[in-house]
């Protein structure tokens, strides 16, 4: 399978439930992927001539599947870029003040002016890794599930970067200016009044970002037994309603910390954000690397892998946005 065949392979079979391909499954096809870069046996002999066409091909599938996901999740607040090695691309933040107009002197028709100054700066990466490991005896048997295997480090890097963006957004809530933040537990007149200023300030259309939760709460604010059927019908489906006194609401779907039951992302505070603005910046440098692990202080009989990706993750302190606590 060629290299854009394969990543469309893995897409596939990540995103889509009871994929197929050529009648046999999903899974069935990874196995035989993974069969077909080992020479066709899985034998300790295969796996050390051959284990690093393996890692190209688990590196291939984590970079198909791990910026999509990503997208899918925070396509309305994260300015996600996948660049070559070494590249460092430019995130530019756009000088929010309005054009002053003054009056003109009819003898010199002199008027002051006024710089624009937009802001340019760039994303520092560093290394990341995630390093999985499986019996002996059970890739010697083809017991492996290959496609779980690989699914499995792709969620692990998307948690991490999903954490990663949740911290900066509460990071960023203490560094907004007291006049763009509401503390405490924000009505909703406090929240319209904040949209309006956050409107003004970068002269363009707002929306209201958070979770279903936060979202769910904003409804609640505007009082249900006031809603049409149809508005009671939308939060029902929904969770929230898609407006609310003029402002639009978008859902930024909710994600696990690593290894926890708790919500990565804050259900108490709502994101008043320029529409089409994006106030997270991310960047994955080059393709992820799958190379062996440290195992010389092993002596157990185990196989397994570790992959390496480079990412930088910042909120965009520069921006015009602005942010409420619900309570």
């Amino acid at each position: 399978m060629e290299k854009n065949d394969f990543k469309k392979f893995a897409r596939d079979l990540y995103f889509k439930k009871e994929f197929s391909i050529n009648n046999v499954s999903g899974q069935e096809a990874m196995r035989n992927a993974i069969l077909d870069a080992l020479g066709g046996e899985f034998t300790t002999t295969s796996w050390g001539k051959h284990k690093y066409d393996v890692f190209e091909l688990i590196s291939v599938a984590v970079d198909a599947v791990v910026p999509r996901i990503l997208t899918d999740q925070f396509a309305n607040i994260a300015d996600i870029r996948t660049v070559s090695l070494g590249d460092k691309p430019i995130f530019e933040v756009k000088d929010p003040r309005a054009i002053r107009v003054g009056r003109v002197a009819a003898g010199n028709q002199d008027i002051r002016r006024q710089t624009i100054k937009d802001t340019h700066y760039s994303i520092e990466t560093e290394w990341f890794g995630a390093s999985v490991y499986t019996e002996l005896d059970s890739f010697m048997a083809g017991d492996i599930d290959w496609t779980d295997l690989v699914n499995r480090v792709a969620q692990a890097f998307t948690t991490h970067i999903q954490t990663t963006i949740a911290e900066a957004l509460n990071d960023s809530y203490s560094l907004l200016d007291a006049a763009d933040k509401v503390t405490g537990q924000a009505s909703l007149d406090q929240i319209v009044k904040l949209a309006e200023r956050i409107q003004v300030k970068a002269n363009q259309n707002v929306a209201l970002y958070g979770t279903k939760s936060a979202l769910s709460k904003v409804a609640e604010m505007a009082n249900v037994n006031y809603f049409s059927g149809s508005m009671k019908d939308e939060l029902n489906q929904n969770g929230y309603l898609n407006v609310v006194r003029g402002l639009t609401l978008h859902e930024i779907p909710q994600a696990f910390k690593v290894n926890s039951d708790e919500f990565a992302l804050d259900d108490n505070k709502i994101l008043v954000l320029p529409e089409g603005e994006k106030i997270v910046g991310v960047v994955m440098e080059g393709p992820s690397r799958t190379i062996d692990p440290d195992y010389t202080t092993r002596n157990d009989l185990q196989m397994g892998f570790k992959t390496l990706e480079k990412m930088g993750i910042m909120a965009l302190q520069m921006k015009v946005y602005g942010m409420a606590e619900l309570g």
